[in-house]
């Protein structure tokens, strides 16, 4: 019929691939972007903001070897 829907499938909380060094890695990049948020002078702002791009990084590798890994479990 026109203009019903059907129900959709639900997502699943949490990624398959997701695994405690991420999650570690992630949290302390979350804590160096509200650290980051804190401050309102340019300096310190400065400061933190090499430190929060440094930790984002490490943050996008761990995501990426997981990714990674878990693609070369399943294929």
């Amino acid at each position: 019929m026109l203009g019903v829907s059907r129900g959709g499938g639900r997502r699943q909380s949490g990624a398959w691939w997701w695994n405690e060094e991420v999650k570690e890695k992630v949290k302390e990049k979350q804590k160096a972007y509200v650290t980051l948020c804190s401050y309102t002078s340019k300096e310190e702002k400065g400061i933190w903001e090499t430190r929060y791009k440094a930790v984002k990084k490490l943050a996008k590798k761990a995501v990426a070897i997981a990714k990674n890994n878990a693609y070369e479990r399943l294929y």
